[in-house]
């Protein structure tokens, strides 16, 4: 994902342009609490007061900036806060972004003093004033620190926010704050193993959350979360239940022993366990949704066992803008695995069973997942498609036992794998050794398998079943489209260690251009990516990103949800994948060889090619070729696969001439099998369009 950290830094941000409405936001009782993006933190809105809580070192808040939201920093120079802080820190601050400085980084970093104790506090920075003195251009974006590091379990409440031209006019707009709390509304409250409902009108002023959350220990066992025992009987059976004051409320608590009720009035809460089946008080339909924690049904077959290849796509779904809509569109165009950034543990529900109706599994970004792994995934234990945890992306060889021990945990408790995304072949030392964000650092190590040693100790060290990087090679040279140069060896390496180690091969491709010097792929482009990885084996086909973060440079969908001409290309390459897939799953990979590379295809050369492929004998075309080398996971039968590697940018067809000793073939071209014969002279022929690969299944005894 190199590079994107920055697009995705600045990706809720303008670009150019200057607003005409007043950079100010209001979030207490105001429109903007619902586009507000906290990350590391959970809560959101209570009462109509906006309010969270952090769960890791560095909770942060953002407000989304469109096009014509970016406004002119002279004219701006006052930034006003009204905030409300539990903590020890006494250090807040805000990073932005300008149409120079287009990253958030530390040179835009601006600190202010707060007052961690709980009450209401105004406050006005002179920007200005920094010895920085990036305050300057136009303000793209902006990010918002309530506290800076924060700490698990510290309370930010943030009423109203905006910049302005005055002092005075800071002062005003504060003093317009109504931080009365909207008892009229209900109330979702997030404890370390609930969710709890509490209904409108129900609370007042002087209310205590411990007097609706759960009390002691979730019961040992399984828990059951429909009123009925694991052999599914009722009448006599018994269950865990959620009980205040000893009298069972509507719930649902999970197999792993979180619970979501409804509390109608203070008292102590606690769970129940061994209670009579027709005392249980499952919860609504209705509350069920709010809650999103009872799984849609599941489409037949949605979430089959069966070996696959996955088809995955990161990307944020978070509370802030949600639509249910977004999600079907991912579906639509042939995704069946989503990376997903949700903004906190709440939403992750809602969005689950959006995904559950659609036979889309998701790994979810929980933060807990770092911090506590044990008790990540508790309240989506029962989704079939909560897949698991997305746990970190890029790391350096320095973080893998953390990330080890953190995978361990999580295994071990939730019984899911969790999901890590490693650096591509093209890193350089120092984020090898440290991490995607250690570009900057001087450091060098000159050993020519340190890729190779990368990939071979995150599989000693971290266990994950999979080995997952990213590979984006499709560049413009001088208005040229070109290849990156080590494209085929940075596939062929870490492809090896998966194969030398057991596990799946997964990979991101390049999906779009988000510089200018990548370009955004067509059909051809999304074909011949697929096909390269399929070659080494590849079981899982992920996009980094799905949806646009920069309307300068829109994705699959641009900001605004609207399908781009990649979404139709892509879309269409993937169906293909889909149909090869239960075939090609057949079949487990030995390597790959190539065919004509030449100094004029640098991108083809690999290492280590496999050469004792006995059902080819003999290859003939003019043109570079990429071939897989396949066997059948049960009995003697083999199969190939061969790709057009002439440069893309050429856009030329070819014909390899094959020979299988006589044999009969079929040749799986966009999915579809195509009955293939030898010719007279015992050569079978297969055209292939620019950046097409086929699968090819052998008949007869290799």
């Amino acid at each position: 994902m190199n590079g994107l950290k920055q697009l995705v830094g600045v990706g809720l941000v303008a670009l150019a342009g200057v607003c005409s409405a007043a950079p100010e936001w209001v979030l207490n009782h105001g429109p903007d609490a619902v586009r507000a993006v906290a990350t590391q933190a959970t809560g959101g809105c209570e009462c109509g007061l906006f309010r969270v809580t952090a769960t890791g070192a560095d909770t942060t808040l953002t407000l989304p900036m469109a096009r014509d939201d970016a406004f002119a920093a002279a004219s701006h120079a006052f930034f006003a806060l009204r905030y409300q802080v539990v903590s020890s820190i006494r250090t807040a601050g805000i990073f932005f972004t300008t149409d120079t400085l287009t990253t958030l980084c530390d040179k835009s970093y601006s600190p202010f003093p707060i007052e961690p104790d709980g009450a209401w506090h105004d406050l006005i920075v002179d920007m200005r004033t920094f010895a920085h003195k990036q305050w300057k251009g136009t303000i793209t974006s902006f990010r918002l620190d309530p506290a800076n590091p924060s700490a698990p379990g510290d309370g930010y409440a943030v009423s109203r926010l905006g910049f302005f031209p005055t002092r005075e006019a800071a002062a005003a707009f504060l003093a317009q704050a109504d931080d009365r709390p909207d008892y009229a509304q209900e109330l979702i409250l997030d404890g370390p193993d609930c969710r709890v409902l509490i209904p409108a009108n129900t609370l007042a002023d002087g209310w205590r959350r411990e007097d609706f959350l759960l009390h002691g220990d979730s019961p040992a066992g399984r828990t059951e979360s429909s009123g009925q025992n694991a052999d599914g009987g009722k009448g006599g059976t018994k269950g865990v239940t959620v009980c205040c004051d000893g009298e069972p409320v509507p719930c649902h608590v999970t197999s792993r022993g979180f619970a979501f009720y409804v509390a109608g009035k203070p008292g102590r809460y606690a769970r129940a366990g061994n209670v009579p089946a027709d005392q249980l008080k499952p919860l609504d339909d209705a509350t069920a949704q709010r809650f999103g924690c009872r799984p849609a049904p599941t489409p037949p077959g949605a979430f089959s066992p069966e070996p696959r290849i996955r088809i995955g796509g990161w990307g944020i779904f978070r509370d802030a803008d949600w639509n249910r809509a977004r999600v079907e569109d991912f579906a639509a165009c042939g995704f069946d695995l989503l990376i997903a950034s949700p903004a906190d543990s709440s939403f992750g529900g809602r969005l689950l069973t959006a995904c559950d109706a659609l036979g889309v599994e998701v790994y979810l970004d929980e933060a807990v997942a770092r911090v506590a792994p044990a008790r990540a995934g508790r309240e989506y234990a029962d989704h079939p498609a909560y897949a698991g945890a997305y746990l970190t992306d890029e790391p350096g060889t320095d973080a893998y036992p953390r990330w080890g021990r953190i995978a361990r945990n999580y295994q071990a408790a939730t019984g899911k794998v969790p999901f890590i995304n490693l650096l591509p072949m093209y890193a350089n030392a120092a984020q090898l050794k440290y991490g995607a964000g250690a570009a900057a650092i001087e450091y060098y190590d000159a050993d020519p398998d340190l890729y190779r040693k990368y990939c071979t100790r995150y599989c000693d060290e971290v266990p994950t079943d999979y080995i997952c990087t990213d590979i984006y090679p499709l560049n413009w040279t001088k208005g040229a489209r070109t290849t990156y140069s080590a494209y085929v060896e940075s596939i062929n390496v870490i492809a090896t260690v998966a194969r030398e180690r057991r596990r799946e091969f997964w990979c991101c491709i390049q999906t779009f251009g988000w510089t200018k010097d990548k370009r955004t792929p067509n059909a051809a482009e999304f074909r011949w990516q697929c096909h390269s990885l399929l070659a080494f084996g590849c079981r899982g086909i992920l996009c980094w990103v799905y949806g646009a973060y920069n309307d300068a440079f829109p994705s699959l969908t641009t900001c605004s949800g609207e399908r781009t001409p990649a979404w139709y290309d892509a879309r269409t390459v993937f169906a293909e994948v889909r149909r090869l897939s239960p075939v090609y799953c057949r079949y487990a990979n030995l390597g790959a060889f190539t065919h004509n590379c030449t100094a004029k295809t640098p991108y083809l050369k690999m290492s280590g090619e496999y050469r004792d492929f006995a059902t080819i004998r003999r290859v003939e075309c003019p043109d570079p070729l990429l071939v897989g080398c396949f066997k059948a996971n049960e009995g003697k039968g083999t199969a190939f696969s061969l790709v057009n590697m002439i440069e893309l940018g050429a856009g030329r067809s070819t014909i390899a001439r094959v020979d299988l000793g006589g044999r009969a073939a079929t040749v799986y071209r966009g999915g579809h099998p195509e009955s293939s014969s030898p010719d007279r002279d015992g050569f079978h022929w297969i055209p292939l369009a620019s950046g097409e690969g086929v699968f090819v299944t052998v008949a007869g005894e290799p």
